[in-house]
């Protein structure tokens, strides 16, 4: 059995042989991250490129296809940062697959928080216009991959309906468009750039279907399901006409570090992320978001790291609303360890039970409308 700590150990030797030997000139830093193809990788790696190029900082990234793998090189101390997916959320709150003995409630931080633009898009020969149109689909449940299927319960919702309403086809989030294209699916879950997408859509007339104009229903179920989502406007992307916006839904694949992280490295390294963008941000599709400017801070769902406060403070896209939010979240990161050391004095580990637990014992997660 792969327990955590024989995990954590493991992500520590196959680090060394990653990132070989470092030298005082030259500090090495290991950020752990998406598979190499992803668009979170290719982001990553064209950044770190230009990072290794121009400050001395040597820059090494260690991949892995699931969260826990993502997360364990920077708890174990092995990688210093991560760029990392909903996981980043269900560690600070210890849901999930973090509700297990050695894990629970994970001082996460962000340091960086570019936007992504991700929506449910349909052929457009379906006839399906609307989130309504959707009851009696077949709709994908994704292998693997519970946050992408609580973003489409989520869409779901928008339409009223839920996973009764629809006709669920087992598949993986790679092998959608080609169920889509040989009709095994009628609606897919999608970055809305990418080679993959854009490809389909060069052959395929596709319609990305709107997700705004949500009633206080949805936004409350949304906020339950997909907290870190917000709808967001897409200008651009593949079957997107220009002039034609649609509303889809937004939410960043941040990099995170640890609270431990000095102050000083962390706005320095965010510093030079902003100083640098000018020359790696047309290296990918989505690099480019990564614009101080576009950096997403809300909805806040955990606290960021005060070097990079520092610097988001600095280009004006830090305010005192967000001062009391991150504050909030802090407190709450207090009550959720306290918490989880006080249920598993009486409790196996055990994702429901301590879910029920939060309910009973830990104040819902802040909103920043609330404060």
């Amino acid at each position: 059995m792969l327990t955590r700590r024989r995990f954590l150990a493991a992500s520590a030797v196959g680090a060394l042989s990653l990132v070989g030997c470092t030298t005082a000139d030259h500090p090495q830093v290991v950020c752990s991250t998406f598979p190499v193809g992803t668009g979170s990788y290719n982001d990553l790696a064209a950044l770190a490129g230009t990072l290794t190029a121009t400050t001395g900082r040597r820059i090494r990234l260690m991949t892995s296809g699931t969260s826990i793998g993502r997360l364990a090189p920077l708890i174990n101390g092995t990688a210093q940062y991560a760029r990392v997916g909903d996981e980043y959320l269900h560690a600070f709150e210890g849901e999930g697959e973090f509700a297990a003995a050695g894990w629970g409630p994970q001082p996460v931080r962000q340091v960086w928080s570019p936007p992504g633009f991700y929506g449910v898009c349909v052929r457009v020969d379906s006839g399906i216009t609307t989130t309504a149109d959707l009851r009696g689909a077949r709709v994908p449940d994704l292998v693997g991959s519970t946050s992408m299927n609580r973003k489409l319960e989520a869409a779901l919702a928008h339409g009223g309906l839920t996973r009764r309403d629809v006709r669920e086809v087992r598949t993986t989030y790679a092998d959608q468009l080609e169920a889509l294209r040989s009709g095994q699916l009628d609606v897919a879950f999608h970055n809305v750039v990418g080679a993959s997408i854009e490809e389909f859509a060069a052959r395929h007339a596709i319609r990305w279907l709107d997700l705004g104009g949500g009633d206080a229903g949805v936004e409350k179920r949304w906020r339950e399901i997909v907290p870190m989502v917000a709808p967001g406007i897409a200008a651009a992307g593949a079957g997107i006409t220009a002039g034609e916006p649609v509303t889809v839904m937004t939410y960043t694949v941040p990099v995170v570090t640890l609270a431990h992280r000095p102050v000083e490295e962390v706005a320095a390294l965010v510093g030079d992320i902003h100083r640098l963008y000018p020359r790696y941000r047309d290296a990918t599709p989505d690099a480019h978001r990564f614009d101080v400017a576009q950096l997403l801070t809300t909805p806040l769902v955990v606290p960021f790291h005060p070097g990079s406060v520092e610097v988001l403070r600095a280009h004006g896209r830090w305010s005192p609303a967000l001062d009391a939010h991150q504050a909030a979240l802090l407190e709450r990161e207090t009550a959720l360890r306290a918490g989880w050391d006080a249920f598993r004095a009486h409790s196996p580990a055990d994702p429901a039970a301590w879910q029920n637990f939060k309910s009973r014992h830990i104040p819902a997660r802040p909103h920043l409308e609330d404060l």
